[in-house]
């Protein structure tokens, strides 16, 4: 008799769902992988050079092998990305013809690097630096200078940087296949003159001790030889870094001298932007009319984001925008997550101690912003005891402190307005280039513009510290304010030219000296009795009333849960899923911005205690349910039998059976919620962790803040880790062994 087939139950499909799923998610998290570092992943890189171009690219007379100082340099390069090299000789006349029909990924040939290539070409920071020279016949005293070239017959590789050098000082230029061809025609007296790079001529000199040609002059020009790819090819940024660290450890300059007997790598590149081939840049997509997403097509834009595109497409390289929130933007900045902070950075002098800051592209004034009713603030005096809500890293923060007002501190101006407009604050101070773009763009009439600050403001793009990259930067800024650009977007998203005049402070002109900035140690020893007393007035108290609220919340909903009244039980199901279902720092929100649309608001900490608490309920409920159930029923039928009610079976009898099971993973999401109550900060309550940010706002030292925080954390974690044990060591003598 044949079995009835049986359909695939729901665990196997579920399974099989996941799987697809997970190969899914690894095809993707591959191919992202992929792209980012094309070489590594290939396993091979295969290079195009000529091997007829000594010292740079040449055979061993000896041994026959593939050798010189472009070869040995690719060879090492290879080795830094931990992948095999393949060269494919090629003719140099033919060899970017070779690169764009993909017989190999890139050229090692002495490629010089000039405009007309970066156009082309994905062209690597040089590994070698020299000049153009003029080589003559011995004997030959008739040119001494580019100019003496004029109608005379120089010999150049068609493809090469140099033929155009002679082409443009009037000589008339043969084409040939390399600089050997060259000599050897200037030699025969067929051409008068060969202009190449210093490298490739002193060297050709000292290994030949060729006596019939001479240097007769220079051109004047520096020249710059890297790797060239195809455009857009991706290999930039692994070529870069690996020659990077060549040149740091010394390997380059040891190259060098074993072929060209001189250390010719040059000093570091100091255009590391264009080195790099990409500009990473960090900015908020939040703060319109500035950094935002588009409503229609959900893009990044903005005035930053485009000024910061115009930038990469004046330095020629892509731009990556890493979005993040603005009161850590800084902190992702130190920890390289990006190159550059592009979103309205004010240009101050503590920012310049510790960061490299741009020349501004955005010029405004302060402003004093209010409820559209109050006539109580008309200057920055009147903010004394007032309330304003500001970012804890924006100088308007320090601005309104310093007029004596009480700062709330805030992710940005959007959540400074809806405080302002919900009367939790009195004023919020901000750039009056945001403040009229917002004003504009939404038509907001609750709020007023009441007074100015009487401060200019100015906004850079801001760097780490030592970066080397203001010189690209500011170049490029220069270039877009004089070709109109940065006027033209500025007009389009801020409805003026609101991008200044941009000039240097007059000669002479006097400057405040920045600050001294404190180290770290001492910026943390300054401020430990402020973070304790966070953590002691805010943190711990926080934790054990939400704790102590949310167990009630919990032990009513687990008996409802367990309750044989269906509707009674499915709402406590339904209570428990939405809480376990949804992050805590959105139920934070909605607690504390949500309820004020239905009239109710709420002090920052109670609104933080609710939030903490229900969520509290709804995981510790299924602990408790847990621990009530893994009492054996014969506890309950001996109450019952003795004549216990069930309330008084669940107080005497289960209750404290359950209390010992559930004691560790209660202690567990205690613990948790010591943690947990860094988002309160999210909210405006000053805990430990919101504490850290202010203290490390003004300096921008956020590491060392954090690191102290995390301490306080830890010890309090401790302690109730210690205390845990105990209690549970405590309720083991109740057990029966």
């Amino acid at each position: 008799m044949s079995l009835p087939l049986r359909r695939p139950g729901r665990a196997r499909a579920a399974l099989l769902v996941l799987v697809m799923l997970a190969s899914v998610l690894a095809a993707g998290c591959g191919s992202k992988s992929t792209s980012d570092t094309p070489i590594k992943s290939a396993g091979v890189l295969r290079i195009g050079t000529e091997g007829t171009y000594s010292p740079f690219s040449y055979h061993d007379p000896k041994t026959g092998e593939l050798i010189g100082y472009d070869v040995d340099v690719a060879k090492a390069v290879g080795d830094k990305l931990g992948v095999k090299v393949e060269f494919v000789e090629t003719p140099w006349d033919s060899i970017f013809a070779g690169l764009a029909a993909d017989r190999f990924d890139v050229v090692a040939n002495e490629v010089t690097i000039n405009p007309e290539r970066q156009a082309k070409y994905d062209l690597s920071q040089p590994y070698s630096v020299g000049e153009g020279v003029i080589v003559t016949r011995a004997g030959d005293d008739s040119i001494t200078s580019l100019a003496d070239i004029k109608s005379k017959t120089a010999a150049e590789s068609a493809t090469s940087n140099w033929s155009e050098v002679a082409r443009k000082a009037g000589a008339n230029v043969e084409s040939v296949e390399g600089f050997a061809q060259a000599i050897t025609l200037l030699n025969q007296g067929r051409v008068d003159v060969v202009i190449n790079d210093s490298i490739a001529v002193y060297a050709y000199l000292a290994e030949t001790g060729d006596k019939s040609v001479k240097i007769a002059g220079t051109v004047g020009e520096k020249s710059e030889q890297g790797f060239a790819a195809r455009k857009d090819s991706g290999y930039l940024p692994e070529l870069n870094k690996a020659l990077t660290e060549l040149r740091a450890d010394g390997t380059l300059a040891k190259i060098s001298q074993r072929y060209l007997k001189t250390d010719a790598t040059g000093a570091p590149p100091d255009t590391p932007i264009r080195a790099a081939g990409v500009l990473r840049v960090g900015t908020e997509g939040t703060y319109s009319p500035f950094s935002y997403h588009d409503p229609a097509t959900g893009q990044l834009t903005g005035y930053d984001v485009d000024v910061a595109r115009a930038i990469g497409a004046k330095l020629g390289v892509p731009v990556e925008f890493v979005e993040t929130p603005w009161d850590s933007i800084f902190a992702a900045l130190e920890a390289k997550r990006f190159d550059v902070v592009a979103n309205q950075v004010t240009i101050t002098p503590e920012r310049q101690v510790k960061y490299d800051l741009s020349q501004p592209y955005a010029v405004g004034e302060g402003v004093i912003v209010t409820r559209a009713d109050d006539d109580s603030i008309t200057s920055l005096s009147d903010l004394k005891g007032k309330t304003t809500a500001q970012s804890s890293t924006s100088n308007w923060a320090q601005v309104a402190r310093a007029a004596g007002a009480n700062v709330e501190s805030v992710e940005g101006f959007a959540q400074a307005i809806t405080l302002l407009n919900q009367g939790r604050i009195d004023a919020t101070v901000n750039d009056s280039i945001a403040v009229y773009a917002y004003l504009a763009e939404t038509g907001d009439k609750s709020v007023k513009i009441a007074a100015q600050t009487g401060e200019k403001s100015e906004q850079g793009l801001a760097a780490r510290k030592g970066s080397g990259l203001l010189p690209e930067l500011n170049g490029a800024l220069d270039e877009l304010r004089a070709d109109g650009t940065l006027a033209k977007i500025s007009q389009r998203y801020l409805k003026a030219d609101a991008t200044g005049s941009g000039a240097a402070p007059a000669p002479g002109g006097q400057q405040a000296a920045p600050p001294q900035a404190r180290s770290g140690f001492q910026l943390v020893l300054d401020n430990l009795w402020p973070m304790a007393k966070a953590a002691l007035t805010a943190t711990i108290p926080l934790t054990l009333i939400s704790f102590a609220v949310g167990l009630v919340i919990a032990l009513a909903v687990a008996l409802a849960r367990l309750s044989s009244n269906v509707v009674l039980s499915n709402i406590a199901r339904f209570y428990i899923s939405i809480i376990r279902g949804t992050p805590l720092l959105v139920q934070l929100v909605i607690v504390f911005y949500g309820l004020p649309k239905f009239g109710v608001t709420l002090p920052a900490f109670t609104a933080a205690v609710i939030a903490f608490s229900l969520n509290v309920g709804g995981y510790a409920a299924e602990i408790i349910r847990s621990a009530i159930q893994s009492i054996p029923k014969g506890q309950w039928e001996a109450a019952e039998t003795i004549g216990l009610t069930y309330t008084g079976a669940l107080r005497r009898i289960i209750l404290p059976q359950a209390t010992r099971v559930a004691v560790p993973p209660l202690s567990n999401t205690l613990i948790s919620l010591v943690k947990d109550t860094s988002l309160a900060s999210a909210i405006l309550v000053t805990e430990l962790f919101r504490k850290a940010q202010e203290i490390g706002a003004p300096t921008f030292d956020f590491f060392s803040t954090y690191v102290a925080a995390a301490v306080y954390y830890y010890v309090i974690c401790l302690v109730l880790s210690a205390g845990q044990n105990r209690l549970e060591r405590r309720l083991e003598r109740y057990v029966a062994r």
